[in-house]
C-alpha cells in the first residue's frame, strides 16, 4: 500500500484512508475508493482471466528428472532381478499407491468432469484423508522394499519419479 499519493487518492494518501476504515471511522468516500481500487486488484489477478498452460518450467523439470532418475537408476531391471528387493513390501506399497491414485481419479473424473461437482470433500469427506494416509503407507512400503538396493538414495528417487508422474498427468487432456 506504500507509495500511493494524494494526488491518486483525494484530499489524505490511501494508506492512511485504509487504516481509518479499519479502526470503524466510516465514510462513504473512503468506502466507494477502497471498493473501487478493491475491485480492480480483483480484477488484476483474476484466474479465469489469467492465460496458463499446462507445460510449464516445473513440470518439465520434475517430468525430466523423474526420466533421468528412471534411466541412469535402472530402475525397471533393478526391480524387476534384484534379488534384494523385499516383495513383501513391494506389493502392499503398489496396493496402496494404486488406491490413492484411484481415489484421485475418481474425485478428479467422476466428481468434477461427470457429476460436475468441485466441492468433493463436502460429498465424500474421508476421499483426500483416505488417499493421503494410503499414499503414506504406500511410500513407507516401497521404500522399505527397495532400501536394500538403493540405500538412503531411495526417498529421493521414489519422490522424483512420483512427482515426475504426478506432473505428466497434467498434461493429459482430461
Amino acid at each position: 500500500m506504500a507509495g500511493y499519493t494524494e494526488s491518486e487518492h483525494g484530499s489524505e494518501p490511501f494508506q492512511e484512508a485504509f487504516l481509518r476504515h479499519r479502526k470503524g471511522e466510516y465514510d462513504a468516500e473512503i468506502d466507494a475508493r477502497l471498493k473501487r481500487k478493491g475491485q480492480k486488484i480483483l480484477d488484476k489477478y483474476d484466474p479465469s482471466k489469467v492465460k496458463s498452460s499446462r507445460i510449464n518450467t516445473h513440470s518439465i523439470f520434475w517430468m525430466v528428472a523423474s526420466i533421468a532418475v528412471f534411466y541412469y537408476t535402472d530402475f525397471y531391471m533393478a526391480v524387476k532381478l534384484d534379488p534384494n528387493v523385499n516383495w513383501s513390501y513391494l506389493y502392499p506399497g503398489i496396493g496402496f499407491i494404486f488406491i490413492s491414485v484411484f481415489i484421485g481419479m475418481f474425485c478428479v473424473i467422476w466428481c468434477h468432469y461427470i457429476k460436475g461437482v468441485s466441492d468433493y470433500e463436502h460429498l465424500y469427506p474421508a476421499a483426500v484423508p483416505l488417499a493421503t494416509i494410503s499414499f503414506l503407507a504406500g511410500m513407507i512400503c516401497c521404500c522399505a522394499a527397495l532400501w536394500p538396493i538403493w540405500g538412503w538414495l531411495t526417498i529421493p528417487i521414489l519422490l522424483t519419479l512420483f512427482m515426475g508422474m504426478m506432473f505428466a498427468t497434467t498434461i493429459l487432456p482430461i
